[in-house]
């Protein structure tokens, strides 16, 4: 396996940074399209804009394995608005330019209820933990109690028919262009938020979506974080898509908390959330799998404004692991 780290743009700008991750273990970067130069003005991916991304990567000896095409890409697919079929002309171009430039792992975004509307803050706040070290709690249970849709929203139908058409429209692409599609699923996995539906919050749902769009190419980024906090069997669930060979990307993520059993749940470092991590990378070698881990999301310490002490701590714990699955 590969130990792998999400990079935002201004990376690009810090080649000493950059140097900086290599050093510490990091084996490749996770992206999202707004990184590649250009991207932001016009929603497609320039030659000249991979060139000079891969190029500045490359001077550090780092590589892309996946990059993202986030859920404004798609947020008239998703509403069926005026401006879908633009978005999805996009996205056929952007996927033609991963397989032109052999990028592994493009990542598609499912819709997430959050974008639709402007919901409470209040869910969400910074808590300590050890040391004082900050990191996320998530309180959902106002969020999730029933109420009516908003109106305009989507239901979990029209969500399943336009998933279904954004990847029937880049399919053949990357079938021919040898490129992997790797659907992330709802954050935080629940059926809906404040009434508005998702769609990609359980394993079923993951099946649902492979059935309908059936091809090698076609998988998941398996998370973690919310495969945990949705109740499900973080290890039940390496094993069933894992011998399906569905697993194209890990974020590599601990928390504390499940949302049936809980209400709530907590983004905490890798070493003090309620799964052990070398477990879950031990289940993810015995069913084959050997692409990127990564820890994804960071957390706040004390004098770390750039992150980078953490991802220090991250990359060194996972590497830690894995040398220990060598000797097991």
């Amino acid at each position: 396996m590969l130990v792998g780290t999400r990079i935002s743009p201004e990376w690009l700008e810090r080649p000493d940074d950059l140097r900086f991750l290599k050093q510490v273990g990091v084996d490749v970067v996770d992206i999202t399209m707004s990184l590649i130069p250009g991207y932001a003005k016009t929603g497609r991916l320039s030659r000249e804009g991979l060139e000079r991304a891969i190029g500045l990567l490359a001077e550090a000896d780092l590589r892309i394995e996946r990059i993202n095409s986030t859920g404004d890409a798609t947020h008239c697919t998703f509403l069926g608005q005026t401006g879908s079929e633009q978005e999805l002309d996009n996205l056929a171009h952007n996927a033609q330019m991963c397989a032109d430039f052999d990028l592994p792992v493009l990542g598609v975004q499912c819709f997430q209820a959050a974008s639709f509307g402007h919901f409470p803050e209040s869910s969400h706040s910074w808590v300590e933990g050890r040391g004082g070290y900050r990191h996320l709690h998530s309180d959902l249970s106002e969020a999730l109690e029933q109420r009516p849709a908003p109106a305009g929203s989507p239901t979990h139908e029209e969500l399943w028919e336009r998933t279904v058409k954004i990847f029937q429209t880049i399919l053949p692409i990357a079938e021919s262009g040898g490129v992997l599609l790797a659907m992330h699923g709802n954050d935080p996995p629940v059926p809906a938020l404040y009434g508005a539906a998702q769609i990609l919050y359980d394993f079923d749902s993951f099946d649902r979506l492979f059935r309908e769009v059936d091809s090698p190419n076609m998988g998941m980024t398996y998370c973690v974080g919310t495969r945990y906090e949705s109740g499900q069997d973080v290890f039940a669930g390496i094993q069933r898509f894992g011998a399906q060979g569905r697993i194209f990307h890990v974020h590599f993520r601990n928390v504390h908390g499940r949302i049936p059993v809980d209400g709530w749940y907590e983004e905490r470092a890798p070493d003090e959330g309620d799964l052990s991590m070398f477990a879950v990378a031990r289940a993810l070698r015995d069913v084959g799998y050997e692409r990127a881990i990564d820890y994804d999301h960071i957390m706040k310490l004390v004098g770390d404004d750039a992150g980078k002490a953490y991802i220090a701590f991250c990359v060194g714990h996972s590497r830690g692991i894995l040398e220990g699955l060598q000797q097991s």
